[in-house]
């Protein structure tokens, strides 16, 4: 791979996963509007739309991370998948367990604490009735997401990657007409087996077909037709948060729109981050530089980032449409700040365990 894809790919790998920490921020405490329903019957326009705005333009972010899995397992050539397979084990499920474990454990000793303290209550639903599906679930991800949310993420992906043996070969044959198959099966809303979605299969067998057809993104000279998916999917994500509250809460044709929205997304992310290059080398060269965060933040920052936005609501410092925005950018900078912080600690005095949590990656 030469340097210039190597760049690109490790900065959008950090740059995702940090636009996932804004997906999962959620409700404004104390609010019930979610940002997937865009603004509707919202109580401070301005602060939700921002909430909204970003969480479904970095709903790109899974696409984008998938079809760089996809890419970089065939790049070099069709792999040898039971070695790709041991591999994975120590790079990503392993880990992947041992973070969701960790995070089933937190959760249940906040559920403890709960008796003593009112305050405590994120988990309630979660281990009242607690049965041994359930157990899995929340550890596994079996019949719904685990219980940190982000996995799901690495349970679909783990699914895909078992199937690159048979994607491979149909790829090579038929070229992209399993790409569409899947698209047409996301539009029907096919539920596939195993999966919680198509849309990591779908992307992942995206970043496949690139490496095969040794399809990459290079740095543009100037403009390109390629910048056109930028201004597309910043007025899909406003009709997507927008029109709802326009037509009683309903967003027509949901599926499709979604569809466009993650397509014409990810290829404008890629874009952008192919200008901050080109515009803020010094912001795109720490980035790539840097992704080691990644496989970290991605792990560690759901929960933490709720327990973050709650912790600074309770200091009743965040009123009114600027209040909340202020409490959202500033949930964001901690949140990723808390966890970079760790991960050095933890690297600095006890390598091997930062070493495994992270995927046998380095800082």
């Amino acid at each position: 791979m030469d340097k210039n894809t190597s760049e690109l790919i490790r900065a959008l790998r950090l740059i995702m996963v940090m636009g996932l920490v804004l997906v999962h921020f959620g409700r404004f405490p104390g609010e019930e509007l979610s940002p997937f329903s865009g603004v509707v019957d919202a109580t401070y326009f301005y602060s939700a739309s921002v909430n909204s705005f970003f969480t479904y333009f970095f709903l790109s972010a899974v696409p984008v991370l998938s079809m760089i899995s996809g890419y970089l397992l065939c790049y070099q050539g069709k792999p040898k998948f039971a070695k790709v397979f041991q591999r994975k084990l120590i790079t990503l499920i392993y880990p992947a367990l041992t973070w969701t474990s960790f995070w089933f454990l937190f959760a249940f000793t906040l559920y403890l604490a709960s008796d003593f303290s009112s305050k405590i209550d994120f988990y309630q639903d979660v281990f009242n009735d607690l049965s041994i599906l359930d157990f899995f679930n929340n550890i596994i991800g079996i019949t719904h997401s685990p219980l940190a949310i982000q996995f799901w993420f690495i349970h679909d992906l783990v699914l895909s990657i078992l199937l690159a043996p048979i994607l491979y070969p149909l790829l090579k044959r038929f070229s992209a007409y399993p790409i569409i198959a899947l698209l047409v099966l996301w539009l029907i809303e096919w539920q596939p087996p195993g999966f919680f979605n198509l849309k990591v299969l779908s992307f992942f067998t995206v970043g496949l077909y690139f490496a095969i057809k040794g399809i990459r993104f290079t740095l543009p000279n100037g403009s390109s037709w390629w910048d056109i998916s930028i201004p597309v999917c910043v007025a899909l994500t406003l009709l997507r948060i927008y029109l709802p509250a326009y037509n009683d809460g309903v967003m027509p044709y949901e599926t499709f729109i979604e569809l466009l929205l993650r397509v014409t997304g990810s290829i404008g992310i890629i874009m952008l981050t192919l200008k901050l290059r080109l515009y803020l080398p010094k912001a795109y060269t720490w980035c790539a530089n840097h992704s080691g965060y990644a496989f970290f933040l991605h792990a560690a920052h759901y929960p933490l980032v709720i327990y973050v936005k709650k912790a600074l609501h309770m200091t009743g410092l965040f009123q009114g449409a600027a209040g909340q925005t202020a409490l959202w950018a500033l949930t964001f900078l901690l949140t990723i700040s808390i966890i970079i912080v760790l991960a050095e600690c933890i690297h600095k005095y006890i390598p091997s365990m930062y070493r495994f949590l992270n995927g046998q990656r380095s800082i």
